[in-house]
């Protein structure tokens, strides 16, 4: 349908899609033909500031694709594409041509029309940390609760353990990558909701790994290139096959370990540092306060849920 102004009409010549795999922008590309109404040629560089100021033929960069409603069955993406650049050339018998980028990130799921997704992933790195034993064969493992602190572990002195002993202990790197939209959630709210997870335990299970055997070591939000609503947020956590605890020698007044009988360490604790606990979930909101189970299992899995 051609839109016709005071001085230029324009109209769809053609419509062209492209769509891939979450993750790939989903493209809709016009090519708009505009003219004059008086049948004279456009002037390109000169005119395009008259042709936007008429209104109706250029659709604004950051807008919706004029999809109708209601939304047409089987639409999977088309109603989020924003409109991304609006390029102009000279075209024959005097007509303006342009071509005009609608995009987004956003796709349903194929098997589940209610299930709507933006790109994220999830990476696990395996590694060891240092650790210093004074007792093997404990009695007492290191707490999975809440606890910081546990009883006397007993065991084993090891042989000069009034120094210890190096141990390696072992640890997943956790690195979750989200996409979030501004439009719908701004990054300082973002920032905001999720800032005080950092430093701090997992209270519920995360990713399949157990309450509190979590850490949260950062977080990061970015702008991405794709479209300037979305952004990315990253978030760094560290699993620990020991719960983040370490075995420590209650200390005589020298600084030194308190000694028992043998000259071995007199008392051995399981101890971690003093964190508050939260849920790492809330990373996956549903806008209503609670959590996208759905979101949070494509993440997780890797693959639709």
């Amino acid at each position: 349908m051609p839109t016709t102004g005071e001085v230029y009409t324009s109209y769809v010549a053609s419509t062209a899609f492209a769509s891939g795999e979450l993750g790939t922008p989903n493209q809709i590309t016009w090519e708009l033909h505009i003219k004059r109404n008086d049948d004279a040629a456009i002037i390109a560089d000169r005119e395009w500031s008259a042709i936007i100021a008429e209104g109706g033929h250029v659709p604004d960069i950051n807008s919706f694709y004029p999809f109708p409603s209601p939304i047409p069955s089987g639409a999977r993406w088309e109603q989020y594409a924003r409109c991304r650049s609006a390029n102009y050339r000279s075209g024959p018998r005097g007509i303006l041509i342009v071509s005009v980028v609608w995009s987004t990130l956003y796709m349903y799921n194929p098997d589940d029309a209610a299930h709507l997704a933006l790109p994220s992933s999830i990476e696990y790195s395996s590694r060891t940390r240092s650790a210093t034993l004074y007792r093997t064969a404990w009695t007492v493992d290191p707490p999975t609760g809440s606890a910081n602190e546990s009883a006397e572990i007993n065991g084993t002195a090891i042989t000069g353990a009034f120094v210890g002993k190096a141990e390696q202990v072992n640890q997943v790197a956790i690195k979750v990558r989200i996409t979030y939209d501004a439009s719908v959630t701004t990054m300082d709210q973002m920032y905001t909701s999720n800032f005080p997870i950092v430093g701090k335990r997992n209270s519920a299970a995360f990713a399949g790994f157990p309450a509190y055997s979590l850490v949260c070591n950062g977080m990061t939000l970015a702008k991405q290139g794709s479209g300037f609503e979305f952004y990315e947020g990253t978030f760094d956590i560290t699993w620990d096959q020991w719960y983040h605890f370490d075995q420590v020698a209650t200390l005589a007044e020298g600084g030194l370990p308190r000694q028992n009988s043998t000259y071995g360490p007199d008392e051995v604790k399981w101890k971690r540092i003093d964190r508050a606990a939260l849920d790492f979930n809330q990373m996956f909101p549903n806008g209503a306060g609670g959590v996208d189970a759905d979101w949070q299992a494509l993440t997780i899995r890797g693959w639709w849920p």
